[in-house]
């Protein structure tokens, strides 16, 4: 053969070959699309059993929300019938108040007039109470409570009435303090206390001295030596000198000393009252006199004495001679007001 005879021949080999492989990828191509086509009718029929479920859910909630939306209806229906019942009572309130009112308005034709009685009657009050017992911030506190009530009022016939209550409250600021309270309780106290305080004769009687060692005797001593040095210790026993500054401490009886504890009580009831009522000479001269019981008839060296005369040391020299102001300008400006409202 020749050479364009093998090219002949072999052209239709080739070409019967190629419609082989074509035909294979073709189908594997189909094969692919209907396992995707199978792929998605599987997903397609999960969506549906979902979505239908998921529809029979929403039926049932709309159900529950009908439910709801019905009972609902029925409670506002209910509640408007009562807020119509309240509306009701509350325009027949109104009307009864704007009667009180009118009949208030007809009882109280003029507010200043009863603000200066109530002005007043608080004035009154702490000038009674800072004149006969000298509280100090009871009449500050009434005076700030007036000073805060009338500022809520601006009328011309207050200026007065404010100005004098603003400087009869600067006086009484400027007082120096006194814990009239502290003091009392302190003085109580000691009150309690006075039955405790050991004598001055129970201190010498428990705390005298025991005799003085004798040098021990040797053994080789005589029987002379050793009978004097026994005789001198059983007389050393029974003898002891003491040096007394104020003997008639050491010669109370039983019954004096009752009445000299309720002696040293009435004391400092006196001193109690007097701070009471702010007696400066009283209240110093009562202390003064405890203080001298105390040191004189009672042990000063026990830890119950000293402890009671520090205590009574924290009561002198309080402030009771302080002259307190009274409150004349402002009860003269609040009835000099009223004077003025009258007319």
């Amino acid at each position: 053969m020749s050479e364009s005879q093998i090219t002949e021949t072999a052209k239709p080999a080739s070409a019967r070959k190629l419609p082989s492989a074509a035909f294979w990828i073709a189908l594997a191509a189909l094969g692919l699309s209907g396992w995707q086509l199978y792929m998605t009718q599987q997903e397609l029929a999960a969506t549906r059993q979902e979505l239908a479920r998921r529809l029979a859910e929403g039926s049932g909630s709309n159900k529950e929300l009908r439910a709801m939306v019905e009972q609902s209806l029925a409670t506002a229906r209910a509640t408007d019938g009562k807020l119509a019942m309240v509306e009701a009572r509350v325009n027949e309130s109104a009307g009864q108040y704007a009667t009180l009112n009118g009949m208030y308005q007809e009882l109280t034709k003029n507010r200043t007039d009863w603000l200066l009685s109530e002005v007043e009657h608080t004035l009154a009050i702490a000038s009674q109470q800072l004149q006969l017992a000298g509280n100090v911030p009871a009449a500050v506190s009434a005076l700030e409570m007036v000073d805060a009530r009338l500022a809520k009022f601006d009328r011309p016939q207050l200026i007065a009435v404010k100005k004098a209550v603003a400087t009869d409250l600067e006086k009484l600021k400027a007082l120096p303090y006194l814990d009239s309270v502290g003091l009392t309780v302190k003085i109580d106290r000691l009150m309690l206390s006075v039955d405790s305080l050991p004598l001055a004769v129970d201190g010498h009687r428990l705390g005298a001295p025991g005799p003085a060692k004798t040098p021990a005797i040797p053994a080789d001593a005589r029987w002379w030596e050793r009978l004097s040095a026994e005789i001198s210790q059983s007389l050393g026993e029974l003898i002891h000198i003491r040096r007394m500054d104020k003997p008639e401490a050491l010669l109370l009886s039983p019954e004096q000393a009752f009445f000299l504890r309720e002696n040293l009580k009435m004391r400092l009831l006196d001193a109690r009252l007097a701070l009471i009522q702010r007696d400066g000479k009283t209240y110093d001269a009562d202390i003064a006199a405890a203080r001298s019981y105390a040191q004189r008839y009672f042990d000063r060296d026990a830890g119950a004495t000293v402890q009671w005369l520090a205590t009574l040391g924290e009561l002198e020299d309080a402030p009771l001679d302080v002259s307190l102001p009274d409150m004349t300008a402002s009860l003269k400006a609040v009835r000099d007001a009223q004077g003025n409202t009258g007319e």
